[in-house]
């Protein structure tokens, strides 16, 4: 889990340092700052976004000496297990710094991820303390501003285009104007001393940049911000992509103002610095989820793009359109990495070590596991099994070996199947446990069980009925392809029919045989009279003899359907018809018989 969190995270960001070059050449060349922040912007949803669709990166595992020489397939390379050293010309090629990368690589995947974790607990811990304190300064320091700004406010947030205008407080600690939010109700807070040095006409230009803030929700941008500096604290994009997002972001409020409001662009120019002018040396820098005045910096700029009054709109549709476009593109986007071999390597080394391989053998079997395997996470085994057989016929690999890959397959199974019956003893644990606390039922628990238990069966034999299929389609392929002949055939099919009713009605027997002790089990314990173990039984096999003839009548009718459209169809003849129908029938009264 861990691996598979680190991955996400580099994966992530990879794509948001491609996505900030694409930013910075949009804001510097092409000067246009609503362009600019939205790429920004998604420069910060990126590396927030888990990945959904990973694209294939095939990358060589840097390996020390053994795994390295059995992931080679030149007859030159050695292999090496325990203290042996197995090389046909009895050279080695592993070099010192191969060693040293790979133990650098091995012990970076353990020490990474905790390091990783535990910086982003502390920036996550101390940023939340700082929010929590601004929070009761802003409280005990500031109130709500008088009714005249209140109402200066309101004008301006409706010629900006505000449904609802925030409220305005002011405070006496020496701070930027700035937007809050921490939850709750949005403030705007406007310090008093930069009231007080500034005529009212300059002030209502530092009130409408603020609301411009607010109109374009910049306060929310400030969280996507903050988490991304929180989970890549590390990643030197992120503050590079926050210093330039908050930049874009004042210029774009600028352009707001001045598109909606008309100011004379010296004025409000003059406003903004006089504005930064007042509060030089605050006592107090706030937290970097508040949208400051000059958060971004690059004041130069930002008058310059006011003095020329020409701001290049970014906010047209197919401006737009891109933008959507290029985050549908990447948002999904991750790096997958190629499958890792190291435990493959292991067995193969004991093996060698242990006698059951030779050296060529296990330099065979690898190199069909990284051909078969390479682009997918999970092994291929019906590739693998292709290739081992080309590779037993062209003489590169034994019987042994390929009997050795069977295995493997088989292990998988067999682990699979095991998890299977895990979850299934899980769930009724959990049921169990839901019962003894009262949450459910006995009737309720074990209707639900069925109702798993019932899922299961159901796709079970969907899988049955699909294999079944797959291997009739195989033989009828091969009578077509005169590999086998019609007689051959049905006898496979017969075969494997066989086969799985034998499988089938020794489960049921089974099934039966463990149902029966459960009973014995309740009528010792005292939990259920024999009458009742009886009547319970009985039910049992009732219920089973039901389904069995349900069955029966089933596929009678499927025999008989056969037989009739064959007769349509010219390929028996009535009389033919009627002694095949008489010998099921004969065979099936037999079977009967045998049953009881």
């Amino acid at each position: 889990m861990t691996h598979y969190f680190l991955q996400i995270g580099l994966s992530n960001a990879c794509f948001s340092l491609a996505l900030a070059i694409v930013a910075m050449v949009a804001g510097a060349k092409a000067k246009r700052p609503h362009l600019a922040h939205a790429l920004w912007l998604l420069v910060f949803v990126k590396l927030v976004t888990p990945p959904i669709v990973s694209i294939p990166i095939v990358t060589i595992p840097q390996q020390h000496e053994a795994t390295a020489a059995i992931a080679d397939n030149s007859p030159t390379a050695p292999i090496v297990a325990g203290n042996r050293q197995f090389d046909i010309d009895g050279q080695s090629n592993a070099s010192l710094s191969a060693r040293i990368g790979s133990l650098a690589i091995r012990h970076g995947k353990e020490w990474l991820p905790p390091i990783w974790l535990l910086g982003s607990v502390v920036v996550f811990a101390w940023s939340m303390v700082r929010v929590s304190r601004f929070s009761r300064l802003l409280a005990a320091e500031s109130e709500v501003a008088p009714q005249q700004l209140q109402t200066a406010a309101a004008k301006i947030a409706r010629r900006l285009g505000l449904n609802k205008t925030p409220t305005i407080y002011t405070t006496s600690t020496r701070l930027s104007p700035l937007v809050w939010w921490a939850g709750g109700k949005v403030r705007i807070v406007i310090p008093t001393v930069v009231l007080e040095k500034m005529e009212p006409q300059q002030s209502q230009w530092i009130l409408a940049h603020e609301l411009a803030h607010v109109r374009r929700r910049d306060y929310l941008v400030r969280w996507i911000e903050w988490l991304a500096c929180v989970c890549f604290w590390w990643n030197p994009v992120v503050w590079w992509a926050q210093r330039n997002l908050r930049a874009t972001e004042e210029i774009c409020c600028d352009a707001l103002v001045l598109s909606s409001m008309h100011p004379k662009p010296k004025s409000y120019a003059n406003s903004i610095l006089k504005a930064v002018e007042s509060i030089a040396c605050p006592t107090l820098r706030p937290p970097t989820v508040a949208s400051e005045i000059n958060s971004g910096g690059f004041l130069e700029r930002r008058f310059k793009m006011i003095v020329s009054n020409n701001p290049k709109r970014s906010n047209s549709r197919w401006l737009q359109t891109c933008v959507l476009l290029c985050a549908m593109v990447v948002l999904p986007l991750g790096i997958a990495s190629a499958h890792d071999y190291e435990a493959v390597e292991k067995r193969l080394r004991a093996a060698i070590e242990a006698g059951e391989l030779t050296p060529e053998q296990a330099r065979a079997m690898m190199g069909t596991l990284k051909k078969a395997g390479t682009a997918k996470k999970d092994t291929d085994y019906d590739a693998i099994g292709k290739k081992s057989r080309a590779a037993v016929k062209a003489g590169k690999m034994t019987k042994e070996a390929k009997a050795k890959l069977a295995g493997t397959k088989k292990g998988a199974h067999t682990k699979k199947k095991k998890k299977a019956d895990t979850d299934y003893r899980t769930i009724a644990e959990k049921i169990e446990a839901a019962v003894k606390a009262g949450k459910i039922t006995e009737e309720e628990a074990k209707a639900k069980l069925a109702r798993i238990k019932k899922g299961a069966d159901a796709k079970k034999k969907k899988k049955a009925v699909t294999d079944y299929r797959a291997i009739a389609e195989k033989i009828e392929a091969a009578v077509k392809a005169g590999k086998m002949t019609e007689e051959e055939a049905k006898a496979k099919l017969a075969g494997i029919k066989k086969g799985a009713d034998a499988k089938k009605k020794k489960k049921a027997d089974t099934d039966h045989r463990t149902i029966g002790e459960k009973i014995e089990a309740a009528v010792k314990a005292g939990k259920m009279t024999e009458e009742e173990a009886k009547a319970k039984w009985a039910g049992i096999k009732k219920g089973a003899d039901a389904k069995k003839k349900k069955k029966a009548d089933t596929d009678y009718r499927a025999i008989g359907e056969k037989i009739e459209a064959a007769v349509k169809a010219g390929k028996m003849t009535k009389e033919e018809a009627k002694a095949k129908w008489a010998e099921i029938k004969k065979k099936a009264a037999a079977k009967d018989k045998d049953d009881d």
